[in-house]
């Protein structure tokens, strides 16, 4: 990995239109580093660049064996990205950033290392330095994830009823990502653990009480175990949302959480 930056940094040092190169990701962070950790680069730029649109270009820094082409939205505008692994099997995610951009610093690393800085930048690259903390969870977003969790349930009850075993897994999938791991992440915020992103590392940050019950809600193929999964997906939503809304006294709109828990049971057993 080590050399690999090194062929990186000696590419862009060697690009006239290469301005600077940031190093993010949990390499910059030095936190969860392991021989498959990913390195994250951040390549500002100045005119117009194959960066982002070609393969050719890669081939100055090593022989590649796949790659991607995306873009993302960020506060200064639309980025183009490369994710590319490379034949000696590193994979290195690219973003390309007009250098414009700093004119007006923004929100935007957690944690970063500046490798290459040819124009004096890395004051307004410092600047683009953004909070860690995550403030509390509104009422709205807590009504919301609360309304939305019970509502997708009635597809997973109705589609298990039907025996479509692959639909309701994904569906289940979508619930657990937008629902049961925001209301897991708060809970953790409010007895001072530090979640990480996507459910990454959650043994390390979840209350035990909880991680040790998440086994249950994963099924197999059988629709005995994905009904089962539901309902325990169930109970253990309904003790984290609980304890949220204690906390922050938020209400629970428990005449809904009960007629839908009737309903479900009716779907099951009709």
């Amino acid at each position: 990995m080590h050399k690999m930056l090194e062929k990186i940094v000696m590419w862009g040092k060697q690009q006239d239109s290469v301005r600077a190169l940031v190093l993010e990701g949990s390499l910059a962070k030095q936190q969860d580093v392991d021989e498959l950790s990913d390195l994250d680069i951040n390549v500002w730029f100045t005119g117009e660049v194959p960066f982002g649109k070609t393969v050719e270009w890669l081939a100055d820094i090593d022989d590649i064996l796949i790659e991607n082409q995306l873009h993302m939205e960020t506060p200064a505008g639309e980025v183009a990205t490369q994710l590319v692994i490379f034949q000696n099997g590193i994979k290195v995610d690219f973003s390309f950033w007009p250098i414009a951009y700093l004119e007006n610093p923004f929100p935007y690393y957690e944690k970063k290392a500046i490798l290459v800085d040819k124009g004096a930048y890395t004051d307004q690259i410092k600047r683009c330095i953004r909070e860690k903390a995550k403030p509390p969870m509104e009422k709205a977003d807590f009504d919301k994830i609360v309304n939305e969790f019970w509502f997708e349930l009635h597809y997973v009850a109705k589609f298990l009823k039907r025996k479509e075993i692959w639909f309701v897994q994904d569906i289940q999938a979508g619930i657990r990502t937008n629902y049961l791991l925001p209301m897991l992440e708060e809970q953790a915020r409010i007895t001072k653990r530090n979640p990480s992103f996507s459910g990454r590392k959650i043994g390390t940050w979840l209350d035990p009480a909880y991680f040790n019950r998440l086994p249950s809600i994963f099924a197999d193929y059988s629709l005995e175990a994905n009904w089962q999964a539901m309902w325990a997906e169930i109970v253990l939503f309904e003790e984290v949302s609980h304890f949220i809304s204690q906390h922050y006294q938020f209400e629970l709109p428990t005449a809904k959480i009960e007629g839908m828990k009737r309903l479900l049971q009716a779907i099951q057993e009709g």
